[in-house]
């Protein structure tokens, strides 16, 4: 087991309590470091971040999650964006179309509505009947069926197994 050259003061290794902060080395894993601290330090952890590592390397780690990673809660990047980069709106709202961009599990999410939508149209075209029949066959209204189809709103995997044995039935 490797000792570090440079130990951490007690309170900063208490805020890395996912880490065996005996055998990190808080040069080599300044971004884990900072990261923690800024997330969860007091104001004096956050002082001792910037006396120990310098502004540049405390200012390069907090770039890369403000414009990266995104690990930081978003109301702690927005405050260290305001502070270094004060005339560049935070990237998540940079565009006006899209408050917000999307995390991963969104996209994901994203894909598996659409998945679902296409599922259900291709349904309820087999199925060759009137979106009110298909609607009543498995058990939802017309205009909910019309949400669903629209992607307004995404069935549950129960209706959507109805909806596919409906359309594998009565195919014409």
């Amino acid at each position: 087991m490797r000792t570090p050259e440079v130990e951490l003061p007690s309170d900063i290794a208490d805020l890395l309590w996912n880490c065996d902060t005996h055998t990190l080395d808080p040069e080599t894993c300044a971004g884990v470091v900072i990261l923690a601290t800024l997330r969860l330090g007091s104001w004096e952890q956050i002082l001792w971040l910037f006396s120990h590592y310098g502004q540049d390397v405390v200012k390069d780690v907090i770039e890369l999650d403000y414009f990266g990673s995104r690990s930081l809660p978003t109301s702690l990047r927005a405050f260290w964006g305001n502070v270094f980069w004060p005339d560049s709106p935070p990237p998540e709202i940079a565009d006006a179309r899209e408050r917000w961009r999307p995390t991963r599990s969104q996209h994901i999410e994203k894909k598996a509505s659409m998945e679902v939508r296409r599922r259900l149209k291709s349904a309820l075209a087999r199925s060759g009947l009137s979106q009110t029949a298909f609607a009543s066959l498995i058990g939802t209204s017309q205009p909910r069926l019309s949400s669903y189809l629209s992607g307004k709103v995404t069935p549950s995997a129960k209706l959507l197994v109805r909806a596919e044995k409906v359309g594998n039935n009565f195919h014409t």
